[in-house]
């Protein structure tokens, strides 16, 4: 049993990707590192933040 890719590159349907050559001298420029200080880490993971508990009643209130 042949599959639909090994079946159409046999019919001559299949068109192959090319890549496409890079030049000599140009790089892809990525992101550079994102420096985080500890203060940003904890804002992220929500560490500053209040907190609530039902307290009596039902009602919530602060920690």
């Amino acid at each position: 049993m042949r599959t639909f890719k090994s079946e159409f590159a046999r019919l001559g349907l299949l068109q192959t990707r090319r890549r496409e050559k890079t030049l000599k001298g140009s790089k892809a420029k990525g992101k550079g590192e994102e420096r985080l200080t500890d203060r940003d880490f904890r804002e992220l993971m929500g560490i500053n933040r209040p907190t609530y508990r039902r307290g009596k009643g039902g009602a919530f209130r602060q920690r």
